[in-house]
């Protein structure tokens, strides 16, 4: 996936592969037109890159300036607002390009601290974002002096029982917790580095699939209350031990010694390290239960039953261990989920109080648990958006670097139509932990949010090779392939589905969806339509997909016409429950397949029934879409107009 687009004069070859060569250093993916492939058409290929880049850096000179590619692949640029420019000669620019900053890379010889480099880096990462991959070493000492990027392995079980290993994972992951938070480093998630075990440990294996700089390894070997834990640090690129030890201690000792392990780690990286807050010992038969509701609840996909099963275990964690943080994050971490998604008239269990009393205790023994703060922000009404945006904000600024606190973040930012927030966030959960399939997931909707259709189709690709045996990313990938009406890739994908005999009601709605959309035949029209009116005479609600799909369908005037009667108070209510699927708008700001109803001026009326329009007038925090429709019409007056 080319996220930069390089546009230079013939001429200027060699600056231009320079430019290119140290965006690449950096950690972006480039294109420059040498990557063109044989087969394809230069126009064609050229085209489609343009559109795909996040950012095209435009290398202008006294040639650049006479060249009409260069002067029409800058203006495709300018037009879509993701033009860099730089100069290699300092010659005048061609009109309109002289009113756009330019960096003078003038006798530039590759210093990476050059003002003007710096100033071309800024740019582009204001358009493309941190980059997701590791920076390419472009040779011994430029790997050592890169960023450290840590991958914690799970530990071997050697406590010569089988059904200990959730024991040696959960100790594991607890130590790969205590790092990323306690240090300013970046860690790589769980998801990602869990899945080297045995000979696929080797250093030089991570470092080759995640591009980490460090590996921490070790072993467990559990003993009733006492826990033995050798632990070693390894530099990838010389495959030499930086630090190793090994621990005895009572279980009870384990935060400590968590601590102490992180601490050694930080100082053998020469990184800063700032201890947990655990006032108190644990337990060990609370960090026990503690350890199996981790581990049932890694296992991926959960049913309510699960859901309640973990809880129940953490219930008796905390009731033993009543000082126990981490324990309580995850007991409101799960009590709001099934609070928020059980089906309605299920018996739950579990009421707002609980998450509260939970989530809160968590925070008073340690203020550090972002995931505490989220849980809290989805006890908010869904309409509530600033509310909800400002634990996001604050769960963010305690845990910087959780994939799951990006990731949660990420998907707020698209309710509210903030895209490229949306891209961003999304973009560094990815980065940290691209071997879990539900950031990979999301990265890729983020992408097509974004309008990027070919770096979305190539990621979609890349992770259906990647995890064929995955149904969340088959349903992802079959939903990008009916949003761009490719129906050969379509039917690829749902064989695919079929032959791994998928067949979660999820899955089989997108499939089924996708069908309609294929043949919107009248008849089609009329059942949907017929659909949702019973619907909503049944309930007073419909959810956000029926409009899109309704619209999608071409009955645009009967899609605001149920905008018009249905009832939105769930959604700044709290003690009214949504039926399946009414919560949820970012699928309304896909940039590709939902932009000609952004286009319809009436689309603003949704927005304001949502509480929207409210939250961006409010904040002064406007969606993306208010730039791509501005052709149209004046989204940002339509917006005041509408809003309380």
């Amino acid at each position: 996936m080319a996220e930069i687009f390089v546009s230079y004069a013939r001429s200027n070859a060699k600056e231009a592969q320079a430019v290119a060569g140290g965006l690449r250093d950096v950690g972006w993916e480039v294109w420059v037109d040498n990557d063109l492939p044989a087969h394809r058409a230069f126009t064609e290929v050229i085209e489609e890159k343009l559109q795909a880049a996040a950012a095209v850096v435009v290398v202008w000179s006294a040639e650049a300036a006479k060249s009409e590619w260069v002067q029409a692949e800058a203006d495709m640029a300018r037009a879509a607002r993701k033009l860099v420019q730089l100069t290699v000669d300092g010659a005048r620019l061609p009109l309109p390009f002289d009113r756009v900053q330019c960096a003078d890379l003038t006798g530039w010889t590759g210093d990476p601290d050059a003002p003007g480099w710096r100033k071309v880096l800024t740019s582009v990462r204001d358009l493309v974002g941190a980059p997701v991959s590791a920076p390419h070493a472009a040779s011994h000492s430029a790997a050592r002096a890169a960023e450290p990027l840590l991958a914690v392995l799970a530990f071997d079980n050697l406590s010569g029982d089988a059904e200990m290993a959730y024991f040696s994972d959960g100790v594991s992951e607890e130590i790969l917790q205590t790092v990323a938070r306690g240090a300013e480093l970046k860690v790589l998630g769980r998801g990602s580095s869990f899945q080297f075990r045995g000979a696929g440990k080797a250093a030089a294996n991570v470092a080759r699939a995640l591009r980490a700089t460090h590996v921490l390894d070790g072993s467990v070997r559990r003993s009733g209350s006492k826990v033995r834990i050798a632990a070693n640090l390894i530099e990838c690129a010389g495959e030499t031990t930086l630090w190793s030890d090994r621990f005895d201690r009572e279980l009870s000792d384990v935060f400590a010694l968590q601590d102490e392990i992180a601490a050694a780690v930080a100082a053998a990286l020469k990184v800063t390290f700032a201890p947990a807050v655990q006032a108190e010992t644990v337990d060990p038969a609370a960090y026990t239960l503690y350890l199996k509701a981790r581990e049932l609840r890694n296992r991926g996909l959960l049913s309510p039953e699960t859901v309640v099963a973990v809880i129940r275990l953490l219930d008796e964690a905390t009731t033993l261990a009543p000082r126990f943080a981490r324990a309580w994050e995850f007991l409101a971490t799960m009590q709001v989920e099934h609070l928020r998604f059980a089906e309605v008239g299920q018996s739950l269990g579990v009421e707002r109080a609980d998450v509260v009393a939970a989530a809160e205790t968590a925070l008073e023994l340690d203020p550090g648990l972002g995931a505490a703060y989220q849980a809290l922000g989805q006890l908010e009404p869904f309409g509530r958006f600033a509310d909800r945006e400002a634990f996001h904000v604050k769960a963010l600024s305690v845990a910087p670097n959780d994939p799951t606190v990006l990731t949660n973040a990420s998907l707020f930012f698209a309710e509210v139509g903030r895209i490229r927030d949306a891209l961003e966030y999304a973009r560094r959960a990815y980065g940290l932990d691209p071997m879990y399939p539900w950031a990979a997931c999301w990265y890729a909707v983020t992408v097509e949010y974004a309008g990027r259709e070919a770096a979305c189709r190539d990621l979609w690709r890349r992770f259906t090779a990647q995890w064929p045996d995955n149904e969340l990313i088959a349903w992802g990938a079959v939903c990008a392939a009916y949003d761009y009406r490719d129906w050969d890739w379509f039917d690829d994908l749902v064989a695919a589905a079929r032959e791994k005999q998928f067949a979660s009601p999820t899955l089989q709605s997108s499939i089924a969806g996708g069908g309609r959309l294929r043949a919107p035949t009248a008849a089609v029209q009329q059942r949907e339509l017929k659909r949702a009116r019973e619907r909503l005479a049944k309930d007073g609600v419909l959810p956000v997909w029926v409009f899109k799909t309704l619209y999608d369908l071409g009955l645009a005037d009967e899609t605001f016409e149920l905008v018009g009667q249905a009832s939105f108070a769930y959604m700044f209510d709290p003690d009214l429950g949504s039926p399946n699927g009414a919560v949820g708008s970012s699928l309304i700001f896909d940039g590709n397949s939902n932009l000609p109803m952004m286009r319809d001026i009436r689309f603003v009326g949704l927005c304001a029934k949502l509480g929207l329009c409210d939250y961006w007038v409010r904040t002064g925090r406007w969606p993306d879409c208010a730039e791509a429709v501005a052709a149209d019409y004046d989204f940002k007056a339509e917006a005041r107009r509408l809003a309380s």
